[in-house]
């Protein structure tokens, strides 16, 4: 009895050290930081039936862009188009991109993106880049966002490749 006693502190010991030494530890995994990987609700990786509840959801007002692939929605000023797959059944997202009105001074619109998408923002040649999610990629020009799945980009690339 005296040897489960000791064991039971030792283990009480070690929890509360670790607690210490790590908060998160007790954290559940709802309260972690959840990087964010969308634009206006729509994410790379959402099927076709799950981008019509989204638009059904939120009152969108979207209509099928130039081909039955492209969806094309004025939200809040923002003109948003979001590429899907043509090859896949269940036609999964595989770019998202908004074109704002009147996007304000570019730094801090690249200090609200990052605050935003919990990234930090990288300078290139045409404007800034941030890695997002699960291996997206958000980029900003200036006037324009968009997010993609580079993964999926290349596969599409190289089908259009071998037509």
């Amino acid at each position: 009895m005296k040897v489960a006693i000791v064991i039971a502190g030792l283990i009480v010991v070690a929890v509360a050290a670790l607690v210490a030494l790590q908060p998160s530890f007790l954290k559940p995994a709802s309260l972690a930081v959840v990087k964010k990987s969308d634009i206006f609700g729509f994410s790379p990786g959402m099927t076709s039936e799950e981008t019509s509840k989204l638009v059904s959801r939120r009152h969108y007002l979207c209509r099928q862009g130039r081909n039955s692939y492209t969806l094309e929605c004025d939200i809040n000023g923002a003109k948003v188009t979001v590429d899907s797959d043509e090859a896949d059944a269940s036609r999964p997202i595989w770019r998202v991109n908004a074109t704002v009105n009147n996007p304000g001074p570019q730094d801090a619109a690249v200090k609200s993106i990052s605050e935003q998408f919990n990234a930090q923002a990288i300078k290139d040649r045409d404007g800034w880049t941030w890695i997002v999610g699960r291996g997206l990629k958000l980029s900003y020009d200036g006037l324009a966002l968009s997010l993609v799945d580079e993964a999926a980009e290349a596969r599409l690339r190289k089908v259009d490749a071998k037509r």
